[in-house]
């Protein structure tokens, strides 16, 4: 059977509703009893106890409203990134440095499915939309109530055997290995990429299935994009990467962009360049000669060049460009260094600006050429607006798996600030800007969605340090494993603050108005830091790690904070299914 008939879609009943909300609720305010210290108890809201005061009812997802995004829309989150500019950012300061010690869980939803939970929950109003690991080989679309966490309908996907063959090709990642960071929202329907490699549609209010496309890839794990009557997926598990954009209405493919150009297209082979692009002084030790040498019995390297982009693309809509973030070439196809591949293997680890229209390349910049460490990140690219030499530039930045933050002109991929590096290792090459080019490890950011606060002027990223990173998953990782939360300006480059964490940090942040920096810690606890000064004020232990992006709303007058806690494969073994919504204690 196919993927599309093995779909289904469960509602639970009115009894089944009022069982499952009355055990969140206990649920809930047991823990607030155990936990809050002599605080008040979490008293229901008064708002709750009328079903017909729903908060904003949120019609027809449109490109205005994905254009103004949360920060005009605040009872909504309607992208992966809070807007298309992927700020993460909220002006929601009813929680602030000043009382987030009265943050408690107002409610938890369990999913059923334990794995690797990195969703990133999509909020319209009452309406939330997340997506489930899929690491049992089994997949879940779920619509939440955003203030009670009641399960409205839940569809259920199951692998197709090659699906569940691509889940274990990734040979430093575990057996049957299956994220997914959630879907995109558009008109009456939701998207998401499945573990399967299809593009579904469903129906906002029913779940049912309006329509299914298989893309190139076996399976997915990045949010798509919608914008402009298109539905844009980065592709994942692919020889070579690929970004396809499909009709929101038909599921009609419309493009294709490969990340890996061909010789026709003017090949991956590049300018031969010999310094890190930005950091001149740092020497990429390449042999050139060698390389070309190699050029005519390695020609067809660019056919398994990697360059995967699997997280979801940014929107500039005056520009009508999508920023993609591509990661490294394959570390596993490494050939001995003595017999590399040939040239720079362009388009790996670089960011590209395409045409929404028809995926033409306008500009890319490669700033890691050459990777033969593995020093691949693929975060997405952030928009904002930046004060330099006197004048309003507007930029686009990105972490990256060197532990640098890049930041570059939107029009012409102008590079203007290359940060001071955020984890510095012994390893570390170049002095405080320098980069952490580490074979077979990592010290930096992977894929972890970062935030640009226009309050501070700060750009912040979660890391980690793994030596050994791409060791087969048969073999021990050695040595110190751990990560951080960093505050970076970009601007300057400065590096203003660091947090250190006990365990390697995988999962995204939030920055808001009231001071404060969500994060999850792979180790089972939710933290709030100050966005100045990094200092840890709250934390709450969810159990297993929260190592998803952090959401933000406001329903029936009240600010949420939510976060999917469900562990990871990679960093904590201890698994779990729950999404936690908190709120402030009632004084």
């Amino acid at each position: 059977m196919t993927a599309r008939q093995k779909a289904r879609v469960t509602r639970p009943s009115a009894g089944q509703r009022g069982i499952a909300a009355a055990n969140v609720a206990c649920f809930a305010l047991l823990l607030t009893i155990l936990t809050a210290c002599g605080s008040k108890e979490l008293a229901p809201p008064a708002e709750l106890q009328s079903e017909n005061s729903l908060g904003e009812d949120v019609g027809p997802v449109t490109d205005d409203l994905l254009r103004a995004g949360h920060r005009e829309h605040p009872s909504t989150w309607p992208t992966y990134g809070g807007d298309w500019g992927q700020t993460r950012y909220s002006a929601l300061d009813e929680i602030r440095r000043e009382n987030v010690g009265r943050l408690r869980p107002a409610w938890i939803a369990q999913t059923g499915i334990v794995g690797s939970f990195e969703t990133s929950p999509i909020v319209l109003g009452r309406e939330m939309y997340v997506t489930t690991p899929a690491e049992e080989g089994v997949q879940k679309v779920v619509r939440l109530d955003a203030m009670t966490g009641e399960v409205v309908w839940a569809v259920t996907l199951e692998a197709a055997e090659r699906g569940r063959e691509a889940a274990s090709q990734d040979l430093h990642l575990p057996i049957g290995f299956g994220p997914n960071r959630g879907v995109a929202a558009y008109g009456d329907r939701v998207y998401v990429g499945t573990l399967n490699g299809t593009l579904l549609a469903l129906a906002r209010q029913s779940g049912e299935r309006v329509f299914e496309v298989q893309t190139l890839s076996p399976r997915l794990t990045g949010a798509p994009l919608a914008a402009r009557g298109r539905i844009i997926q980065g592709l994942s598990w692919l020889a070579r990467g690929a970004v396809q954009a499909y009709d929101a209405d038909s599921g009609r493919l419309l493009w294709t962009w490969y990340t890996v150009p061909s010789p026709a297209e003017g090949g991956w082979w590049g300018e031969w360049i010999e310094r890190l692009p930005g950091r001149e002084h740092i020497d990429l030790n390449r042999n050139i000669a060698q390389e070309k040498a190699n050029l005519a019995r390695l020609a067809d390297t660019w056919k398994a060049g990697g360059a995967a982009a699997p997280m979801t693309p940014t929107f500039d809509p005056v520009r009508g460009l999508v920023y993609v973030s591509m990661g490294g070439p394959d570390p596993h196809g490494f050939p001995p260094p003595a017999e590399p591949h040939p040239g720079d293997m362009r388009w790996s680890n670089a960011i590209c600006a395409l045409r929404i229209e028809s995926g033409a390349v306008d500009w890319c910049y490669q700033f890691l050429p050459h990777d033969i460490w593995g020093a691949s990140g693929v975060a997405p690219p952030i928009l904002f607006e930046l004060e330099r030499d006197g004048k309003t530039r507007e930029v686009v930045a990105r972490f990256t798996g060197m532990g640098n933050l890049y930041v570059w002109d939107r029009d012409r991929g102008e590079l203007l600030t290359v940060s001071d590096n955020y984890m510095p290792v012994e390893e570390t090459r170049g002095g405080r800007s320098g980069a952490n080019l580490i074979r077979g490890g990592l010290a930096g950011t992977v894929w972890s969605p970062g935030a640009y606060s226009p309050r501070t002027g700060l750009a912040y990223s979660m890391n980690q340090r793994v030596p050994g990173y791409f060791e087969r998953r048969e073999h021990e990782r050695v040595g110190d494993q751990y990560g951080n939360v960093a505050a970076v300006d970009p601007a300057t480059g400065e590096v203003v603050w660091r947090q250190q964490t006990e365990k390697p940090m995988a999962g995204g942040v939030l920055a808001t108005a009231g001071g404060l920096l969500f994060a999850g810690r792979s180790s089972g606890w939710f933290d709030a830091y100050d966005d100045k000064t990094g200092d840890r004020l709250w934390s709450f232990r969810t159990g297993a790690g929260c190592n998803s992006a952090p959401v933000t709303y406001r329903a029936g007058g009240r600010q949420y904070v939510a976060v999917a806690c469900g562990g990871h494969a990679v960093h904590d073994p201890q698994g779990g299914d729950a999404i936690v919504a908190f709120a402030l204690v009632r004084e």
